[in-house]
């Protein structure tokens, strides 16, 4: 007599796989939440990069770095505080790529030439052509420093001319994840930085004498030169880097190596930290900010900040917004102790 042959039964078979079915369920939050972390360190690591290059520029300048150079984009680009010769439309971003292993690429570049061709007044002349420099090489290069893991968005601008690229070229520009805490001038205008230097601070009505006058102005904006001595509230105590996202709904986040159009840098207490949707986008997408110069960032619950000093805080998205503008502001007497 033949051995009788054992089998599963229907009803064990679909036992089995329920119970797979569960294990899986169980374990892909735990999963993702594991590649997630990673994800997030390694963007943390970027980060202390970042922080450490704005020191060792600040060692070799004597002054951190702009948020970018000359711009041609803005309003009134012939009424500043400062008149320009040319637009650079530099991001600052590019001056420091010696302080982040990335000398080849620095040596490429010509700084008296424009990194896009982006000019919205002829006021201003634009100084050469980013393509025939080569400069419009090296801006379409992503850089994995400036890239944060979590971001699932697409990493390049739209090539050729227009409002966000290089222009004159089939080169995309590299965005980044990574940008300086600027202020937004209210009418887009020029030299916001050296514009709004001062505010008169708030007082009671029984106050005696003139109200105290305090900087408001961030660490960085268009032709910025900061010093230590300048950040009155103290460089652990004011942000000077945060994360962004490359996808927003109107329009595109800024290159790492220029300027185009509102590409200013980040405002933190003006826009807040991850917001997605406004008047103009009710239902973005998952990934999308809702508008660019806004701080965020798609790890869970908020975002990285590197404050002058070159520290790295994850700070919450539920961070209230007077303590966001005192974080900003690196004159207003206002000190905020981050974790």
């Amino acid at each position: 007599m033949l051995p009788r042959r054992h089998a599963f039964t229907l009803v064990e078979l679909l036992v089995v796989i329920a119970i797979i079915g569960v294990l899986v369920a169980l374990l892909l939050p735990a999963v993702q939440a594991a590649r997630e972390a990673a994800r997030r360190a390694h963007c943390q690591n970027n980060l202390k990069q970042l922080g450490l290059a704005l020191h060792n520029y600040y060692s070799a300048k004597t002054h951190f770095p702009p948020a970018g150079a000359n711009y041609g984009w803005c309003n009134g680009a012939n009424s500043r505080v400062e008149p320009i010769e040319f637009v650079l439309n530099h991001h600052g971003l590019l001056h420091m790529l010696p302080y982040i292993e990335g000398n080849t690429l620095y040596e490429q570049v010509d700084f008296n030439k424009a990194s896009s061709n982006f000019l919205r007044f002829n006021s201003v002349p634009l100084a050469g052509d980013a393509v025939d420099s080569g400069n419009a090489e090296v801006v379409s290069k992503q850089l994995p420093v400036f890239s944060c893991p979590s971001d699932i968005g697409d990493p390049f601008l739209p090539a050729g001319g227009g409002h966000y690229g290089i222009g004159g070229t089939s080169l995309q520009g590299a965005k980044s994840n990574y940008d300086f805490s600027v202020l937004q001038d209210s009418s887009w205008g020029c030299d916001a930085w050296r514009k709004n230097v001062t505010t008169t601070r708030a007082v009671p009505d029984d106050y005696v004498g003139d109200p105290p006058v305090l900087p408001v102005r961030p660490m960085f904006g268009e032709n910025s030169d900061t010093t230590i001595a300048m950040v009155e509230d103290g460089t652990t105590h004011t942000v000077a880097l945060m994360e962004t996202l490359f996808d927003v709904s109107n329009g595109y986040t800024s290159a790492w190596g220029y300027r185009g159009w509102i590409m200013i840098g980040i405002d933190l207490p003006t826009n807040g930290i991850n917001r997605w949707n406004d008047s103009w986008v009710p239902e973005p997408r998952p990934s999308q900010l809702a508008s660019a110069g806004f701080p965020g960032s798609l790890h869970p619950g908020g975002l990285h900040f590197v404050m002058g000093d070159g520290s790295v805080h994850f700070v919450s998205e539920d961070m209230d917004r007077i303590t966001q503008a005192l974080l900003s502001r690196m004159g207003d007497g206002g000190v905020v102790e981050l974790p």
